[in-house]
């Protein structure tokens, strides 16, 4: 059976590998030698570490920060350029992040949805993501609150909109359906057994009369301090709302004043998550997102009933249901599924995963976003490039639901897998890790091949292509490399002769500095690794 026990013995390389790329963007080896031999108890406690958020993003032309004045001239010009920056920007967050705090942030941006061709405001798009980075590790209840008034959901769901007289239901029926209670087995005419058309339309009463501020006076959330619609009484549906046998008949009573609206509101979110059907949709999306995106009955009894409740337990506090998942024996596999879902290399890393992963495992840092400011943007475009290439865009998804690989079965993650995007992630992954990358300022970014394989802390023994190529793949791919795969990569390095063509070929660099055969040859066994279907994987 499936198993939440914990996982009391230390992790080995593998294991703590493992955990990185899945609660992080993937290890750089001197992080993985901090991980392995760690419990899975003190790595979950080293994931979770408080970090700073990232400064704002700047202008491109200007350095300014755009993303709070709403007056400033730089707010929303050239919007598209600027949720261009705000994709590039949170790719160097991703880059630089040790912990699980900027997946989690990832999480909720592929859960509450929204598109930012829609939107329009990129300063709306940033507080967003603000907001999902300030309940990361909190109180998914409290979340599901805020993105009631949030300005950003409120403008691409047209909530702004929905006064009384005249409804929108746009925002109430994503609510259920997607960011709360799920949209269930559909058993009669506007019936889901988790809600009924009905109640998407008491829903939208509640909603009612919540409407963005102007331009010049925008209102700002009194706890978040973050951008927030405004309650208008006028403009709200102050009649009681009572919702359908789904949701036990409930009654919210009406109100006419701005604590009143705020009040139901509250009274919504209680309703809607005190349905044991909603911890389980949450906790499913959130299994999916991190562990395996099959959930079959063994799944759904041993692992997503006990989360759920675990969830329920804690007022819906997410960090506990974390700790348990990224704890537990199933997590690394070590339970008795025997379902032929081997959890460790099973999931098809998403586009961002590859991009930011890759500039994680060899250690490139972007350059500077406030001193060189060009340059960083040039840099970032690259590692957003790769991903919208793979079709996946941050802030631009291409369906309200989100990316088809978070919701769409049956084969959920390998949607993100077709015959251009493979192409897309070869070609790309392939040019920005082996080829030089020109600068505005005339510099050159580029992956130091060489000098990262002549690392001790990296590979123990470069002159030896077996151990080279053994430790590298191991470090790369979740499961390593069999016989066959290692001698197919070492013809990289050794043109099909003896190994001692290598290792002349290395001692020549060590003595004289001379790289103008070891460089291309590790190029190429890059390439390769690169656009090997194992490096697809996590």
């Amino acid at each position: 059976m499936a198993s939440l026990n914990p996982k009391t013995t230390p992790l080995s390389e593998q294991q703590a590998a493992h955990l990185l790329r899945r609660a992080t963007f993937g290890p750089s080896k001197a992080l993985l030698n901090t991980y392995t031999g760690l419990t899975p108890q003190a790595a979950f406690q080293q994931l979770i570490q408080p970090t700073p958020n990232p400064l704002p993003p700047v202008h491109p032309s200007n350095g300014t920060n755009w993303t709070i004045d709403f007056n400033s001239p730089h707010a929303n010009s050239a919007s598209n350029q600027l949720r261009n920056c705000l994709r590039r920007w949170w790719i160097d967050a991703m880059i630089k992040s040790d912990t699980l705090l900027e997946k989690m942030v990832l999480f909720y941006h592929t859960h509450f949805t929204v598109r930012g061709d829609k939107v329009l405001y990129s300063t709306m798009l940033y507080q967003q993501n603000a907001l999902f980075r300030l309940y990361a590790f909190g109180s998914f209840k409290t979340l599901v609150r805020k993105i009631c008034t949030d300005t950003c959901m409120s403008f691409f769901l047209d909530n702004y909109n929905n006064r009384v007289g005249q409804p929108n239901e746009n925002f109430a029926r994503e609510l259920l359906e997607l960011y709360t209670i799920g949209k269930g087995e559909q058993v009669g005419p506007g019936d889901y057994t988790t809600y009924t058309d009905a109640d998407i339309e008491t829903t939208a009463k509640v909603l009612s009369g919540h409407v963005i501020s102007g331009i010049s006076d925008f209102y700002t959330d009194s706890e978040t301090g973050l951008l927030a619609t405004e309650a208008i009484p006028d403009y709200h549906d102050s009649t009681d709302k009572t919702f359908s046998i789904r949701f036990q008949n409930t009654t919210i009573p009406g109100r006419s004043d701005k604590i009143g609206m705020l009040d139901e509101l509250d009274e919504l979110v209680e309703m809607v998550l005190s349905q044991p059907t909603t911890a389980q949709h949450i906790v499913r999306k959130l299994y999916r997102f991190f562990v395996h995106y099959k959930v079959d009955s063994t799944i759904e009894s041993d692992i997503i009933a006990p989360l759920a409740q675990i969830l329920i337990n804690n007022n819906y506090e997410i960090l506990p249901v974390l700790e348990t998942l990224l704890t537990s024996v199933h997590f690394y596999d070590e339970d008795d599924t025997n379902t032929g879902n081997d959890i460790i290399g099973a999931m098809v890393k998403s586009p961002i995963d590859i991009a930011v992963g890759t500039a994680r495992h060899f250690n490139w840092q972007l350059p500077d976003m406030t001193t060189d400011t060009s340059d960083f943007y040039e840099a970032a475009e690259y590692f957003s490039g790769l991903s919208i290439l793979g079709e996946m865009k941050l802030f631009d998804p291409p369906q309200t639901a989100g990316w088809p690989a978070y919701y769409q079965p049956p084969v959920y993650n390998r949607n993100w897998m077709s015959t251009t995007t493979l192409v897309n992630r070869y070609r790309y992954t392939t040019e920005v890790f082996t080829a030089d990358i020109p600068l505005p300022s005339g510099n050159i970014f580029q992956l130091d091949h060489v000098a990262w394989i002549n690392n001790s802390d990296h590979i123990s023994n470069p002159a030896d292509p077996n151990v080279l190529i053994q430790e590298l793949t191991s470090y790369l791919f979740p499961n390593g490399a069999n016989t066959d795969r290692v001698i197919g990569y070492k013809f990289h390095l050794t043109d099909g002769l003896d190994d001692v063509y290598w290792l002349d070929a290395w001692g020549t660099y060590i003595n004289t500095g001379d790289d103008s055969v070891v460089r291309p040859r590790l190029m190429a066994l890059f390439a390769a690794i690169f656009q090997s279907p194992e490096f697809q994987l996590s």
